[in-house]
């Protein structure tokens, strides 16, 4: 249990029960699996279709065409899943042989490659043998492909199965004399789209977020637990606001997380989880739940940010995006004294990846007659 206490807070909700020993684990919003040395910890999404959350995983990034491939997912859980749609994506990457590139390279040779490093001699000119020469190496050890590399290992210390472990091994035996990288995650901002790896792209994207969603939780006596979760609360509002920008494009501009100023002096700022604007002008604003609260206070509370975002912002409506409710709440409701209405709108994500799109199709429309 030390181990578990040793999570980031908010990943995992651990009390005493009221046996001794004994534990109560809760989820909260975070979903994926915790693997500790004798026991895997494994968090679910509230989605039945495993295709939906691997399209919210890999929102915004064009990766998912579901087509027949879509069998492959149906008896998995969301770490196979997403492992699974790594190195399917890695394999056909790389299927046709490794991107290679120039490396800058500083090396004692018996033979002189490139041109002697001049300074080197100068400042130790008894130290002359083997040569030291400057050259750019023609290789696969690059970062494109160091990213691959540390994806794709960090997914064999996951709880996957032995189709998904043997073809981890393929492409570890494939990326052979690409080095291990500790930085893998800073080389991945340096890397610029050619036309050399193109197709590498959408193994790259998904390969960040591997390595994103991976982490380490030293625990008491030297146990470690590996984890790999996903905020659901951040993915569920990621992937709405990619879905409608998509959707409203052009004649409405969406922004997630504008600062907006809710105070002239002292200054107080708030972040809405979406504005919508027509050219410069605000029309409409919206904030993205997970799942609402039953009732009472949660659902209160949701109502004021939402209230707080179109006041702030002099709007006479603001929509309430949610995917889950214990109790769906009315469909449009009119604030006391400043007559703003509220809107709320429910996301089903029960169906296939289809019905869902048809959903969202919906939303989008929605907000277009509103604004």
């Amino acid at each position: 249990m030390s181990v578990l206490r040793g999570l980031p807070g908010g990943r995992l909700g651990l009390t005493p029960s009221d046996e001794p020993g004994c534990y109560l684990l809760q989820a909260t919003s975070w979903v994926g699996a915790v693997v500790l040395p004798r026991l895997t910890i494994q968090i679910l999404p509230k989605v039945q279709d495993l295709r939906t959350v691997l399209t919210m995983f890999t929102s915004g990034a064009g990766l998912v065409e579901w087509g027949t491939d879509g069998a492959a997912y149906d008896q998995s859980d969301l770490v196979e899943g997403v492992a699974g749609l790594l190195l399917r994506t890695t394999n056909g990457a790389t299927r046709r042989g490794l991107v290679h590139g120039y490396r800058a390279a500083n090396e004692r040779l018996p033979v002189i490659r490139g041109r002697m490093d001049v300074q080197q001699l100068a400042a130790r000119p008894w130290d002359s043998w083997p040569v030291p020469c400057r050259f750019d190496d023609f290789t696969a050890d690059i970062p494109e492909n160091r990213i691959l590399l540390a994806a794709v290992r960090h997914v064999l210390r996951w709880p996957v199965g032995p189709v998904l472990r043997r073809m981890a091994g393929e492409l570890l035996q494939r990326l052979e004399g690409v080095g291990d990288s500790p930085v893998a995650m800073t080389e991945y901002d340096l890397i610029r789209r050619t036309p050399l790896n193109q197709h590498y792209q959408p193994a790259l994207t998904l390969a960040r977020l591997v390595l994103e969603g991976f982490g380490l939780t030293q625990g008491a006596g030297g146990l470690t637990a590996q984890t790999f979760l996903v905020d659901m609360n951040k993915l569920f509002e990621k992937w709405i606001g990619d879905e409608l920008r998509a959707r409203l494009y052009p004649t409405i501009e969406v922004v997630e997380q504008m600062a907006v100023p809710l105070s002239v002096s002292p200054a107080v700022t708030m972040n809405p989880d979406l504005v919508f604007l027509r050219g410069t002008k605000t029309v409409f604003v919206a904030d993205v739940k997970y799942k609402l609260t039953g009732g009472g206070l949660g659902r209160t509370s949701d109502y004021y940010q939402l209230l707080a975002y179109t006041t702030a912002l002099r709007l006479r409506r603001g929509m309430l995006i949610y995917c889950r409710a214990d109790l769906a709440p009315d469909r449009v409701i009119t604030v006391v004294g400043g007559n703003q209405r509220l809107h709320t709108h429910p996301m089903d994500l029960s169906g296939s990846p289809e019905v869902v799109a048809e959903a969202l199709d919906a939303l989008a429309e929605s907000i277009r007659k509103l604004t």
